[in-house]
C-alpha cells in the first residue's frame, strides 16, 4: 500500500489560538479509518505511525487524515503532516520511499491554498477599496523641500490646497519624494492641478495628475492599455495585505479608507 504524507510546514506561531486556528485551517473533515486493498487501520493507529515516522524531522504539530470527497473508505491512503522547526520540511522530503510499517511513504510538499469562497471574499474588499469614489480625483507633488519632517510637509501642502476644495486623502511617499492629495470633486482636481508652478517655502511645485480609477481605466475584459498605471492609493495599500487573514484585511480596508490625513 502506498501513503501520501502531504507536508506542510509551520514557523512558531504567537499564541495557542494562532496554533489552533492553523491547524484548524488545514483540517477538513477527519477520516475515521485509513484503509488500503484489503485492510483499514484506527486513525490513531496511522496517526501514531506517522508521528513515530516523521518525529526526528522536527515537532509533529499534528497528522490530519481528510475524508475523500466520495466518503470512499478505500481511497484513504492520504494525510498531512504538519511539521514545526528549522530544515524540517526538508528532512522530512528524504524520507520520500521509505517504509512505514509496511507502507511505502510517497512524500511532497503541499503548497498553501486559499479557500475559493475566502478568494472570492478578498477580492470583493479589494475591489470596494478600488473603486472608492474617495480616490477618483486627485494630484500628484513634486519639488517641495523633501527635508523637511512629514509632518511639516503635511502642514504645508494642506495650507497651499485648501482652497482647491475638500482633501479626502493624502499620502507622503518619503521613498519617492513626491505626496499624492485626493479630493471630492472634479472640479476640485482642476484648481489643484492649476497650481502647477507655484511655490510653497520658496520652492516650485510640480503638480501632475495621480493614476487613478478614473484617470487610466483599463480597457474592459481584462485588458489593459499601453501606458496603464495601478491606481496609486492601491499602490500605498499594497505593503498592508500581505500574510492577512480576511478579517484583517477587512479592518485595514476600511481604516485605510477612514483616514483623512490633511484633516
Amino acid at each position: 500500500m502506498d501513503v501520501y504524507t502531504i507536508l506542510r510546514s509551520a514557523t512558531g506561531f504567537e499564541s495557542e489560538a494562532a496554533e489552533k486556528a492553523f491547524v484548524d485551517k488545514c483540517r477538513g473533515k477527519p477520516s475515521y479509518n485509513f484503509c488500503g486493498d484489503d485492510t483499514c487501520l484506527p486513525e490513531d493507529e496511522i496517526k501514531k505511525e506517522l508521528i513515530n515516522h516523521f518525529n526526528s524531522c522536527g515537532e509533529v504539530l499534528s497528522v490530519i487524515v481528510p475524508k475523500d470527497p466520495d466518503d470512499s473508505p478505500n481511497l484513504h491512503r492520504r494525510a498531512v503532516v504538519i511539521l514545526l522547526g528549522d530544515g524540517a520540511e526538508e528532512k522530512a522530503l528524504q524520507l520520500n520511499g521509505t517504509d512505514i510499517g509496511g507502507w511505502n511513504a510517497l512524500v511532497k510538499v503541499e503548497p498553501e491554498q486559499e479557500d475559493e469562497e475566502s478568494s472570492r471574499y478578498r477580492s470583493s474588499l479589494i475591489d470596494e477599496l478600488m473603486n472608492d469614489p474617495k480616490f477618483w480625483y486627485g494630484v500628484s507633488v513634486r519639488g517641495y523641500d523633501t527635508s523637511l519632517p512629514v509632518d511639516q510637509v503635511e502642514s504645508a501642502l494642506k495650507k497651499h490646497f485648501s482652497y482647491c476644495g475638500e482633501i479626502t486623502h493624502g499620502f507622503v511617499n518619503t521613498l519617492d519624494k513626491q505626496t499624492n492629495i485626493y479630493f471630492s470633486l472634479q472640479e476640485e482636481e482642476a484648481r489643484a492641478l492649476d497650481l502647477h508652478g507655484t511655490k510653497v517655502g520658496g520652492f516650485k511645485l510640480d503638480i501632475s495628475r495621480v493614476p487613478s480609477v478614473l484617470s487610466n481605466r483599463p480597457l474592459g475584459n481584462g485588458q489593459i492599455g499601453l501606458g496603464y498605471t495601478v491606481p496609486a492609493h492601491m499602490i500605498e495599500f499594497a505593503g498592508k495585505t500581505d500574510d492577512d487573514t480576511d478579517d484583517e484585511i477587512e479592518d485595514k480596508v476600511i481604516a485605510f479608507k477612514k483616514q483623512r490625513r490633511f484633516i
